[in-house]
């Protein structure tokens, strides 16, 4: 079963996938694939570049993702231009990683963009984490070190919250600690297992 993982910004997707690699499943990871597509050597890097220019670049030549982020962020053409450059990028990637593990029973993939990027298709399920406004304001005040004013622009910039929940065939709300976000992930193997054994 080919489960993505998706969610609200700070929800702590990357937290669940963490705890499914402890319990031993394989985990595709969107953005570390595509943090990829900025070093020099990536097929992806002269086409991103043309989109975004030389200011980009860090010392060592690849592109600098900090200062890509504050640009797409404000640019919703050169947002869109590195989207699709990344996009086709990534997912290729993860249809590889799929193809390489196709013996597991269940493997996932953590797509922060897979709704915007219309990625259901891709999966059996789709796992929504989510957190509630202020929950993910401090968390991206506090572990991201953001300005509670750009907190807020990135959350009124995703897509709508209730529109993932809408969406989702799985949602585990994270607004405890990591024992109690244990817990929950430990429920989801549970259920997901019966589901499989059962055929669904």
């Amino acid at each position: 079963m080919k489960i993505g993982i998706t969610g609200t910004i700070a929800s702590g997707k990357t937290s669940v996938s963490i705890l499914f690699r402890r319990m031993g499943f394989s985990v595709f990871n969107a953005d570390n694939y595509a943090k990829m597509a900025t070093h020099a050597s990536n097929p992806c890097f002269q086409p991103l570049l043309e989109v975004l220019s030389e200011d980009v670049l860090d010392e060592s030549g690849d592109i600098d993702r900090k200062k890509m982020a504050s640009i797409i962020f404000n640019d919703e053409e050169k947002r869109k231009a590195v989207n699709a450059i990344v996009h086709p990028y990534v997912i290729e990637g993860m249809r590889n990683f799929f193809a390489n593990h196709q013996k597991d029973a269940i493997v996932f993939a953590e797509i922060p963009l897979l709704f915007e990027a219309n990625l259901e298709e891709e999966f059996d399920k789709v796992l929504v984490v989510t957190c509630d406004k202020d929950t993910a304001i401090k968390r991206m005040e506090e572990d991201r070190e953001y300005t509670r004013q750009e907190a807020l622009d990135r959350y009124a910039s995703q897509i709508d919250p209730s529109l993932q929940v809408e969406k989702a065939d799985f949602v585990i709300e994270n607004n405890g600690d990591l024992k109690e976000l244990g817990s929950k992930v430990n429920q989801f193997v549970a259920q997901t297992r019966k589901e499989i054994r059962r055929g669904a």
